[in-house]
């Protein structure tokens, strides 16, 4: 079903030139009307990812809804005393659905120093000073952004340096991706973690050589710091929440996933909700590792919005750890350095397929967090032997990343309907060490056309706030295989890059899709609501090097303006 839309997009859009729009044959619309309520968009391109009329250049809007799209001249005639915005020939795109976000983290900026970017700890202390210029004493001092995955190559930091400056305030720093935390001298002591503290039994806490903590701790082992961090109240996760999805919608996103709602957060988002705060819509995915909470989502069951401000019915479960941390669980050992791998399975298999009977029960999807090629196997398999007796089931369940897999994943995956949903950024972003990690394996990770070619629904999302998150960088990620700055030169098997309109459909059609809300979401078609973003310019026509220069003009929901605020 997926590749054939695709195909029928993929041939209607490239079929159009701009000098065809004003002669395409526009969507059927209603009676003539001369309600000063309506809304009429023109004078410009609109790229409506709708098969049956891939591009227009007006449309129409009404309480919040398209009620027609086709050319300027018979729109302007049936809608002549519509209210009217001139796109003065900017292009405009349906609404960016981000489906695969941590929206709090985004937010939570705001409260944390930045180190995205730090490769040394020198360059850590000047970033805690900046941010933290006058602690005071006893105050935990928060960071997060340095990336696991680069200094797990270059050799991960020790806490000296930080000991040093901030000898009276513990210290948390969260890795970019989640996956390592590194903490001060002070928090460990808070913490009670010496050269004697043994290793959980899910995580590893990294030792200089007479066995003291260098202060970085691997996957679950943050947990024996984390508890000690005063939690923050959710007055505070509901201004960091807001904080961030306006952030989203200034870069032109008008729906996210939030993947691994924890207790907290879901309460933040669901008053937020009732109080009709959300700016943007929110797609909500529980943290499925917590018990409690997901005891407490079966009995109730999901929560199902029509206006889709705020729907919750998908698990997402953290099942394995992270290839740049060499946590993720492959089949064989890691081709470099395998002695300093420590695979991480989080969750039994049990547990997981015990949540996915119970999702299936419970009108729930399954969204697992699956890294290594061995994770995303024991994944599917737990889906197959779970929908066995379900063959009509409509699951939509999903591989969160889906980054490395063997090579039956793809008929596996494409027989089952197993959505893969994946982040360009990370392609690019690991492209300097996965090999290295991976060997010839590299081969089937990060495979987006493999997915395509599979019949494999395939959603294209950030995972913010790691690398770059905006969703003309994810285009231009995804369409080019290389960096912002252009590494490598001709993209990182490139063979497996996607094009603008395969990119744009994995970003808003299947977006919509995913979450069960494709009769309303993703595209530009009578009926839907009117989420899109002005751009100022063509992703179809400029050259492809150049999209990550696209910007966003302004972004719409339900036919009012967003962003820019008024």
């Amino acid at each position: 079903m997926f590749r054939k839309l695709f195909i029928s997009i993929f041939l209607l859009l490239t079929a159009c030139s701009d000098k065809q729009v004003e002669n395409l044959q526009s969507a059927p619309v209603p009676e003539h009307k001369t309600e000063s309520q309506v809304l009429l968009i023109k004078g410009g391109k609109i790229i409506t990812m709708d098969a049956t009329l891939p591009i227009a250049s007006a449309m129409a809007i009404e309480n919040g809804l398209i009620i027609a799209i086709g050319n300027d001249a018979e729109l302007s005639s049936t809608y002549a005393n519509a209210a009217i915005i001139d796109l003065q020939g900017k292009t405009i795109i349906p609404g960016v659905i981000d489906s695969h976000a941590h929206v709090a983290q985004l937010g939570a900026e705001a409260i944390k120093a930045n180190l995205v970017g730090t490769v040394t700890v020198e360059a850590m202390v000047d970033r805690l000073k900046a941010f933290y210029p006058n602690p005071e004493p006893g105050e935990w001092l928060l960071a997060q952004g340095w990336d696991e995955g680069v200094w797990a190559s270059i050799g991960n930091p020790d806490r000296a340096l930080i000991d040093q400056a901030f000898p009276n305030n513990p210290i948390k720093m969260q890795a970019l991706h989640g996956f390592a935390g590194f903490y001060n001298g002070k928090a460990l002591e808070i913490a009670g973690i010496d050269a004697n503290t043994e290793d959980p039994q899910v995580g590893q806490i990294l030792r200089r050589e007479n066995g003291e903590p260098t202060g970085v701790m691997l996957t679950l082992a943050q947990d024996l710091v984390n508890k000690h961090v005063p939690p923050l109240s959710v007055k505070q996760i509901k201004k960091i929440i807001i904080a961030g999805l306006k952030t989203m919608s200034s870069a032109g996103v008008t729906s996210i996933h939030e993947a691994g709602m924890k207790t907290k957060n879901f309460t933040a988002f669901k008053e937020l909700a009732a109080e009709k705060a959300l700016p943007i819509r929110v797609y909500g995915m529980l943290d499925g590792n917590n018990e409690t909470l997901m005891q407490e989502m079966f009995a109730s069951g999901p929560i199902i919005d029509e206006d889709y401000f705020f729907t919750v019915r998908s698990v997402k479960v953290y099942y394995d750890g992270s290839l740049g941390s060499r946590t993720a669980l492959l089949r064989d050992p890691y081709s470099d350095e395998p002695d300093k791998a420590n695979m991480t399975e989080r969750i039994s298999p049990e547990r997981v397929k015990s949540l996915a009977d119970l999702a299936t029960k419970n009108g729930f999807q399954m969204s697992v967090h699956a890294i290594g090629d061995e994770g995303n196997d024991r994944m599917l398999s737990i889906y197959e032997k779970a929908l066995a007796n379900y063959p009509d089931l409509d699951h939509r369940w999903r591989s969160e990343h889906a980054q490395v897999v063997l090579a039956d994943y793809f008929p596996r995956a494409g027989k089952l309907g197993i959505i893969s949903s994946m982040q360009p950024s990370h392609a690019v972003g690991d492209s300097k060490w996965a090999e290295d990690r991976l060997g010839s394996r590299v081969r089937n990770a990060y495979a987006w056309q493999k997915m395509l070619k599979a019949n494999i629904p395939l959603l294209m999302n950030s995972d913010l706030p790691g690398e770059p998150w905006e969703p003309m960088n994810t285009l231009y990620f995804a369409v080019n295989r290389k960096t912002l700055d252009n590494f490598p030169e001709g993209g990182w098997y490139k063979e497996e890059a996607l094009s603008v309109e395969q990119a744009l459909q994995a970003m808003t059609v299947t977006g919509a899709y995913a979450a069960f809300q494709e009769d309303k979401l993703g595209q530009l078609s009578v009926g839907y609501f009117a989420d899109f973003v002005e751009l100022d310019m063509d992703p179809l026509t400029i050259p492809n090097v150049n999209l990550k220069d696209i910007q966003v003009k302004a972004t719409w929901i339900n036919g009012q303006k967003i962003w820019p605020e008024p």
